[in-house]
């Protein structure tokens, strides 16, 4: 066990060197090793764990830099890092993985895994990424130096850099989350993903009733409270030296009917308490009538709904545990099958170097494509012969 362990370890580390022998000698031994399927998993697996290192090293910045460069870092427009064009060609070799299974199977089974769906989210967020900072690059090499470099806090709240940061960050979420897929070998984890997998329609269903509640009550305590709110903050306008530090928060909460929805969004975890309905010049018959409705919104929420939540994950769950382990069989068979297939022997980001094999499938394609037709229609013309 020790030993497969290590040796398992040994094929991991030595991915780059596997790829790169593929690539120039795909016949050679090992280039056929990397054809095996075992070993074609264990090096996309080492590959993307590789990829994942990489992610956190960007956003360990402050680790590698001293105080200077992490200031060139982290300003406007920065150019990428030596990090970031890792990543930037991890993030070529899994789209250009996606593309050739897309091309493989189409678009109609391409769509019915829930990973390829995932995947393409995470490559599509990794896209938009590098577009925004290429946006972000090229406007500040347009202005001024003193606004190139102008800080962080003083930075437009929709500034391309910042959205590229939100963007990046929801990815790496994404990226994450793909080690359950890869874990779904494992005996004792496979079984609770396929499980958690089934139980997503109950949180999907979930999920859809609870918005419409969040939305009904949204638009009734933004529709009560919206003047008060604005009362409260003139109020704290007014009156600068005031010492309760939640008075110039607190008329955010009712504000518009955005704030109004994150408001009852996080009441749900106990974030909220009844001192966001004291409001500047509410009327007593105002607070009563918004503190109704607030206990009504939790009650259905908190008590109902949730409880309703627990109630149907648990009926699913006892469904599926009964055929948990044949589940995970049947989805683990489908993971060593799709390595037994042809093509995909590379891992990212080695996938998007140009190879021998490569070029005389193109080679081949062309043929095909422009003088197929011709030679089919000589060899018709000539069995016609023939026949007659």
């Amino acid at each position: 066990m020790v030993l497969q362990a290590l040796e398992i370890v040994r094929i991991g580390i030595l991915f780059p060197f596997f790829s790169i022998a593929y690539i120039v000698a795909p016949h050679s031994v090992i280039g056929q090793t990397m054809r095996k399927p075992f070993i074609k998993f264990i090096c996309h697996s080492a590959s993307y764990f590789t990829f994942l290192f990489m992610l956190i090293l960007a956003s360990q910045r402050q680790l590698f830099f001293d105080g200077s460069e992490s200031d060139i870092v982290i300003q406007r427009g920065a150019e990428p890092s030596l990090v970031e064009w890792i990543i930037l060609a991890y993030v070529s070799g899994l789209i250009w993985s996606e593309i050739k299974q897309l091309w493989d199977v189409g678009l109609e089974e391409y769509v019915r895994d829930m990973w390829n769906v995932i995947d393409f989210i995470t490559n599509s967020l990794y896209v938009a990424t590098v577009a925004l900072r290429v946006v972000s690059y090229y406007e500040t090499l347009q202005m001024q130096q003193a606004a190139r470099n102008l800080a962080r806090k003083d930075w437009d709240a929709w500034d391309p850099m910042l959205i590229s940061e939100g963007l990046f960050s929801a990815a790496n979420i994404f990226s994450s989350l793909k080690l359950v897929y890869i874990f779904s070998v494992n005996p004792h984890l496979g079984p609770l993903q396929v499980s958690l997998s089934r139980m997503v329609m109950d949180i999907m269903k979930f999920f859809f009733l609870y918005v419409l509640v969040l939305f009904a009550f949204s638009c009734g305590l933004n529709q009560l409270l919206w003047y008060y709110a604005l009362a409260e903050k003139r109020k704290c306008k007014e009156e600068p030296s005031i010492n309760d530090t939640n008075a110039c928060t607190i008329w955010r909460r009712f504000s518009n009917l955005f704030e109004t929805v994150q408001t009852l969004f996080w009441a749900v975890f106990g974030l909220i308490d009844l001192d966001s309905f004291d409001l500047n010049e509410i009327k007593i018959f105002t607070r009563f009538w918004g503190m109704l409705m607030f206990g009504t919104y939790s009650v259905i929420n908190i008590v109902v709904l949730l409880n309703l939540l627990i109630a149907m994950m648990n009926h699913s769950y006892q469904l599926i545990s009964e055929r948990a382990d044949t589940e995970w069989k049947f989805a683990r068979s489908k993971l060593w099958i799709s390595y037994f297939e042809e093509g995909g022997t590379v891992p990212p980001p080695f996938n998007i170097i140009p190879t021998p094999k490569s070029a005389w499938y193109v080679i081949q394609w062309v043929r095909r494509k422009f003088f197929g037709s011709r030679a089919a229609k000589k060899e018709h013309m000539r069995t016609i012969r023939v026949s007659c």
